[in-house]
Parts: C-alpha cells; sequence; structure tokens
C-alpha cells in the first residue's frame, strides 16, 4: 500500500492548469522578459518538485525558492536549472549554497565579507543576486549603500553578479504612488550601475501583482508567485489576466446520521439544528488545513449542491448538514475547494472567511493530506 494515499482527504493539484498559467504569464509580458517560477513553501502548497519540473517546461529561465534546503531538495531530484535562493539564513549554510550550485542572495557587507572567507576556504566560486532595500523594509542592503555593496563583489574574483532585485511591500494593495516610488529608486540605481558598468545581467523587482499592474518594472525577468497557481494577486486583477485555480481540496463522507430538531452539534454546541436534519461527518479538520474560522461560516459542495459547515471545525473531523443534499452515502465525495456543476468553492472564499490571504490557506494544508497529481488538457 502507499502510505502517500491512503486518506480520504486529498489534495490535488492540476500541473496542466500551472502549465497554462505560466504560459498565459510569459505572453502577457512579452518574449523579451524571462520569468522565475517561484515554488517556495512547497509551491505555495501544490508541490515543489511537480511544480518546479512543469514550470521549466513551460519555458521559466529560473526557479525561486526561499530556503536553501528547498534549492538542495530539488537539486536532488535532479533538476539542474538556476535556482535563487531569498531568505536570510545564517551563515552555516554557505556550504550547502555552494556546493550545490545555489545562487545566493547577498544583502550586507558583512555577509560578503563572510562569503569571501568561505569561498576561499571551499576553493570555490558563486553566483549571487543582490537584494536592494527600496522600501519592503525587512532584508536587502540598504538603497544609500547598494552601490558599494555591487562594486566591492565586483571585486571578488570568485562571485559572479547575476542579478540584482528589490521587492515590493504593497504592490497588492491601494498604495500604488509607495511602489511607483520604490521603482524610480531602483531605476536610479540601475542607471549608477550602468552608468559605472556594474549593471548586472538580470535586473528583477515584480511579484504577481506587480507583472500586472507594473509593466515599467519588468526589466529583465518577472518573478510571479501566487498568480501562477491560479489566485488572484489583488481585487481586479483578473480584468487583466484571467488564470485558472490549480488546487483543489476534497474528502470524503465518513459517517452519516439522521437527528431531530433542537440537536447540539461538535464542541460547544454552537450549533444547533432548527428542524430534523441529516448530519454528515467528513474526515478532515483544521489539523489538515481546512481553517477552525469557517466553523459555522463555511461550506463544502456534495452532490453538486453547497452544503454548510455545522458546528466547530474539529482537529481531524468537521460535520456538514447535508439535509438539503440529496440522497448521501458514506464514501460519496466532499469539494471543500474545487467545482462541480454550477457550484464552486475557490480559495479567496476560504481566506475571506479567516480573515487572511490565499497564500495562508493554500500553504496550511498540512503534510498529511494525501497529494495526487494530474495534467488537464
Amino acid at each position: 500500500m502507499n502510505h502517500k494515499h491512503n486518506r480520504d482527504t486529498i489534495a490535488i493539484t492540476d500541473l496542466g492548469a500551472y502549465k497554462r498559467n505560466l504560459v498565459k504569464i510569459r505572453e502577457y509580458t512579452g518574449s523579451r522578459v524571462r520569468l522565475m517560477a517561484v515554488v517556495k513553501a512547497n509551491a505555495y502548497g501544490h508541490g515543489m518538485i511537480e511544480c518546479a519540473r512543469t514550470a521549466l517546461d513551460a519555458g521559466a529561465s529560473m526557479l525561486g525558492v526561499a530556503l536553501a534546503s528547498e534549492g538542495v531538495a530539488l537539486r536532488e531530484a535532479g533538476i539542474t536549472a538556476p535556482i535563487l535562493v531569498f531568505s536570510a539564513e545564517s551563515y552555516d549554510y554557505f556550504e550547502m549554497l555552494i556546493c550545490n550550485n545555489l545562487t545566493i542572495t547577498l544583502i550586507s557587507g558583512e555577509m560578503l565579507i563572510k562569503l569571501g572567507k568561505e569561498l576561499k576556504r571551499l576553493n570555490a566560486s558563486c553566483t549571487v543576486h543582490i537584494n536592494v532595500d527600496t522600501g519592503m523594509g525587512r532584508v536587502g542592503v540598504k538603497y544609500k549603500e547598494a552601490f558599494k555593496l555591487t562594486r566591492d563583489a565586483s571585486d571578488n574574483k570568485n562571485i559572479t553578479i547575476e542579478g540584482i532585485y528589490s521587492h515590493f511591500p504593497s504592490a497588492d494593495e491601494d498604495r500604488d504612488e509607495y511602489s511607483l516610488n520604490q521603482i524610480v529608486l531602483f531605476k536610479n540605481l540601475i542607471g549608477e550601475l550602468e552608468q559605472n558598468g556594474l549593471r548586472p545581467p538580470f535586473v528583477h523587482m515584480c511579484n504577481s501583482a506587480a507583472t500586472l499592474k507594473f509593466p515599467q518594472a519588468h526589466f529583465d525577468i518577472v518573478r510571479p508567485g501566487i498568480m501562477t497557481y491560479g489566485l488572484i494577486p489583488y481585487i481586479g486583477s483578473q480584468e487583466k489576466l484571467i488564470l485558472e485555480p490549480v488546487l483543489s481540496f476534497v474528502s470524503k463522507i465518513g459517517f452519516i446520521k439522521k437527528v431531530p430538531a433542537g440537536y447540539p452539534v461538535s464542541y460547544g454546541g454552537t450549533f444547533v439544528t432548527e428542524r430534523p436534519s441529516v448530519l454528515a461527518t467528513v474526515p478532515v479538520g483544521y489539523g489538515d488545513g481546512f481553517n477552525r474560522h469557517l466553523s459555522n461560516n463555511g461550506r463544502a459542495i456534495i452532490n453538486g449542491k453547497s452544503v454548510p459547515v455545522a458546528g466547530r471545525v474539529c482537529m481531524d473531523q468537521t460535520v456538514f448538514d447535508v439535509t438539503d443534499a440529496g440522497k448521501v452515502s458514506v464514501g460519496d465525495q466532499v469539494i471543500l475547494i474545487g467545482k462541480d456543476g454550477n457550484e464552486q468553492i475557490v480559495t479567496e472564499e476560504h481566506a475571506e472567511i479567516a480573515g487572511t490571504i490565499t497564500h495562508e490557506i493554500v500553504t496550511g494544508i498540512t503534510g498529511r493530506v494525501s497529494r495526487i497529481y494530474k495534467e488537464t488538457t
């Protein structure tokens, strides 16, 4: 028995939809602009290795991950394409990054000195992209120090500066003036580097929202993440590009019972039936990533009909009121995210109910959920 697929609760990744989304994005940005497929956090919960291979097949030039360990996992899977590691981790990971030919994000003069010493110790070389803080306020060399860091790094013969980039903190919000100011700052820096013969081959700035909003910031490569999985990066983005949801989240009915009116359901009895009802218990809960905020607010699709969550979502189980769903049986499919006929539940609905963003919903689907990959045409 394959123990990775022995649960009724399953996350399904449609690699065909993912590939079509990437092709649409490349058509939107034009052939001159390359694409970095961001597959960090297990490809936003969609399956890092499978999505990485699909992205490269769709024409992505580079992959983006958050951690050294993610890059190593891709290398161990046989992926040889360039991989940029975004996050700042301790200097203990230098050897892992260097020995696996992962592109390192350079963020400070201190880091440059430490990296130079490690390269000398290993008698090795590496490739870096310099991260410039133009307003994110997280990591990255300060804007006024970026030119010096680029110049100093270029003096080390063991370091190849392949790229330089910045990041938008609010391209997905109604703060375009702030983002536009970032673009001006970054363009000024690139111009100064160009005048001094220090402009790296790859200049990049755009995440998903900025890729759609700010074509003037496409530069050499864009690095969309959330929208490649068919999730909207900001309200109204569908007017510019319609993409397909890549992930479905499903389970099966595990137990059915008929109850009278006035029957309390689940922890705390926060749901009480108002009529004789049919309840279906499904083996999915917040331990799987079915958010607890969906208690008494969420829904599923059974037999092509919408059925409400009845009571609190438990760690391992959730009860649904299926009174109006027609004839139901143990083993019937329960769609938590996905579509059946005219009914559809999108990730954005879960995020709105939970008061969060879609990123948290899809990355929150836990490791005990079975995974299936398909490729629709």
